[in-house]
């Protein structure tokens, strides 16, 4: 796992125009390939090999970026035939260039620096070095241009590391729960779930998020749980109630959805066929399994 938790975002991003024509062949709009994107770049930086995303799991990135069945394979395969995405090792082609592991000065840091010299010598001709000496440790910092260069730990230095490290011992204890409930791709560090953490959502949402990701067919990894509970937060949110996943209707998860096929003696999703172009998306197969839902409430009704 990376120890950054950030990387650059360039300007022109959401206007270039090899992403636009991937948007235009791949048949969605320009914003559901920047969400790929973006998804891709996380993936890359939080990756322990930085820069590359690994094998997506496409059918999670599609649940968790709200898109429909297909869509992020679609758009990644277009990525690697526009040369984003190498083809034999999956890395992101440009990372080095464009996320340096170390900062260029530029002339406004060259500035920066000059004048924290020139202070230095100032407090040196002054005194200042000597008297500093009989008073300890300064904990208060000189600030330039929005930037503190103390010498010490600044109060809210002490309470950002104090948050921090709550924040850490509570997303220990999510992941345990999750591992322990079979869900093993499980990645401290990442956003989204700290996120999620410090939003208040507690270790028994994810746990029956996890249970739900374990008992799919296929079972699902991470990205999977974590549009689970996102979700779940945002509903909540909307009603003003805490997120409970035991009132999630049948109609609202990939295994409900499969289960119910099989109450109503559906047949199952054909994945295979579907990848190839010849099948119904999960999305219209859903639909269909709302319809015969529908027509069955109808006629024990009847």
């Amino acid at each position: 796992m990376a120890d950054m938790h950030w990387f650059r975002w360039h300007h022109g991003t959401v206007t270039d125009p090899k992403l636009g024509l991937i948007a235009k062949k791949a048949g969605v709009s320009m914003a559901q390939v920047i969400a790929i994107w973006v998804h891709l770049l996380e993936a890359a930086s939080t990756s322990e090999d930085r820069g590359n995303p690994g094998v997506p799991d496409f059918e999670s990135m599609d649940f968790y970026l709200e898109v429909e069945e297909g869509v992020a394979q679609r758009v990644y395969g277009l990525m690697q035939d526009k040369g984003l995405i190498a083809k034999d090792t999956g890395r992101l082609v440009a990372w080095e260039r464009r996320q340096p592991k170390r900062e260029r000065e530029d002339e406004g840091g060259a500035e920066r620096k000059r004048r924290q010299r020139e202070r230095e010598t100032g407090n040196a001709a002054n005194g200042g070095e000597a008297s500093r000496s009989h008073r300890g440790p300064s904990i208060a910092a000189s600030t330039v241009e929005g930037e503190s260069e103390a010498e010490g730990t600044t109060p809210d230095a002490m309470a950002s590391a104090e948050r921090e490290a709550r924040t850490s011992k509570k997303v220990a204890a999510v992941c345990k729960a999750i591992r322990a409930k079979g869900v093993t791709d499980v990645n401290p560090s990442d956003p989204k779930l700290r996120d999620l953490v410090e939003a208040g959502v507690g270790v028994e949402i994810f746990e029956q998020a996890a249970e739900v990701c374990v008992k799919a067919s296929p079972p699902k990894g991470m990205a999977y749980l974590l549009g689970i509970v996102k979700r779940l937060v945002r509903e909540a949110e909307e009603i003003g109630e805490s997120p409970d996943l035991s009132d999630v209707a049948w109609d609202q998860t990939r295994s409900g959805i499969d289960a119910k096929a099989c109450a109503l003696g559906l047949t199952a999703w054909d994945e295979a066929a579907f990848s190839v172009g010849q099948g119904e998306s999960y999305l219209a197969f859903t639909a269909r399994v709302k319809r015969a839902a529908e027509k069955a409430a109808e006629t024990e009704c009847a």
